[in-house]
């Protein structure tokens, strides 16, 4: 059969999602791999599976640096082997940001190894474990394996950042990408939180190509995570889910701000991966490749992956009104209150849908199961799914995208 399978793996507070397509061929394409027990205790079997069979990874998407989305790479790459090897899988591609994409002058002078030594001893993060055993020889973090096993990076983008374009990226001649974010501006804003955090880490070290780099700004990232406060839920009165809004105040952070969104299309079907981003930014970049999208006609798609474990922070009502689906899906385990009511209030009361619209959860939270009610479900005209193992989109059905879908 002709479909889209999308896998959401338990990933703790993460993101971990192997969208499968299946047409004239299977395409694999492994977003995210959530932290480490994530690929231990999910992930790893089911590669080995898909290896068994022949398969692989057409593309293996680090979204961004944060370790709730790249922590399980660490033990992948370790027990994959060199590029060549595929102990586990093949894998035809990589996209990841690090500082060897990013556009700043730099020395031509080697760093001292006394210098050297010492930014390894600082960026030796206590990771490693039996399981993973993973060292400073190995590369401490996902860069310095990279390097280390010699793996396809950013091909798609001829070693460069991965960057937004107009253009769709052809995976092959059945499945295409668009990259939405990270822009110009939003790697320029990275590059500058990661160079000052660096500076402050290892004053006096001039910048170079040593790939120690992309090792030290992963460790940098460490100290630039979001502070979340855990906010008490809004009452939900007269039997709604109609709370009160307020004023929405966007995520601030420069680096999920930085993560790489995109639209997947296979065939008639196209999903919106929306990874940790704020909504403004997004929202720019769809309207300007549909210029006639708007509430009046928003734009479909078959499924859309919500955005930062539906913090109320990246998912605001503007947004909602101007895209439509069928499909959202949360990956959130509740910790920090995620995925926050306001989100799927702002969701249920603003994204416009022909038919039910379908929640995906892969942990039972308090806001998921607060939703279980018969008397909400038939007024907001929705259905809530959990530990839901694959979810399945025909691409055979009629086309379902309207008038403002042409670039």
């Amino acid at each position: 059969m002709t479909e889209i399978r999308i896998e959401v793996f338990k990933a703790n507070r993460g993101d971990c999602m192997l969208i499968s397509c299946e047409g004239e061929t299977t395409t694999n394409i492994l977003i995210d791999l959530g932290v480490e027990a994530t690929y231990l205790d999910c992930v790893q079997k089911r590669l080995e599976e898909l290896h068994s069979k022949g398969e692989h990874l057409d593309l293996l998407v680090l979204t961004h640096v944060d370790d709730d989305h790249i922590g399980g790479a660490k033990p992948f790459l370790k027990d994959n082997g060199g590029h060549g090897l595929s102990n586990k899988i093949n894998v035809r591609d990589i996209w990841l940001n690090s500082y060897r994409h990013l556009a700043h002058e730099r020395t031509s002078e080697a760093i001292n190894q006394k210098d050297r030594n010492s930014i390894i001893r600082q960026i030796v993060l206590p990771i490693a474990t039996k399981e993973t055993n993973i060292t400073a020889e190995d590369g401490t973090t996902v860069a310095g394996m990279l390097y280390k096993h010699h793996y396809p990076w950013n091909c798609a983008f001829d070693g460069q950042a991965v960057i937004s374009g107009n253009k769709p990226i052809s995976i092959n001649q059945e499945v295409k990408i668009t990259v939405l974010t990270p822009t110009v501006e939003q790697i320029t804003a990275l590059q500058k939180v990661w160079l000052e955090e660096i500076k402050k880490k290892f004053p006096g070290i001039k910048f170079n190509n040593d790939e120690i780099w992309d090792d030290a700004v992963f460790y940098a990232s460490h100290y630039l995570e979001d502070e979340y406060v855990v906010d008490d839920a809004e009452p939900i009165s007269r039997g709604s889910v109609e709370i009160n809004e307020g004023r929405f105040s966007e995520d601030p952070s420069v680096i999920n701000a930085s993560s790489i969104t995109f639209i997947l299309e296979f065939l008639n079907k196209r999903i919106l991966f929306l990874a940790d981003s704020p909504p403004s930014a997004v929202l720019k970049q769809l309207q300007a490749l549909y210029p006639k999208m708007s509430p009046e006609q928003p734009l479909f798609f078959d499924a859309v992956k919500v955005s930062h474990h539906g913090s109320k922070r990246n998912t605001c009502s503007e947004f909602m009104k101007q895209i439509s689906s069928e499909r959202f899906i949360f990956s959130a385990s509740g910790r920090y209150g995620h995925p926050h009511m306001e989100t799927v209030s702002r969701i249920l009361l603003n994204s416009p849908c022909e038919t039910a619209r379908k929640l995906y959860f892969n942990y039972e939270t308090s806001t998921s199961k607060s939703l279980l009610r018969d008397d909400w479900m038939e007024k907001y005209r929705y259905s809530c799914h959990f530990d839901q193992e694959i979810i399945r989109i025909p691409a055979d059905n009629a086309d379902k995208k309207g008038e403002n879908d042409e670039r």
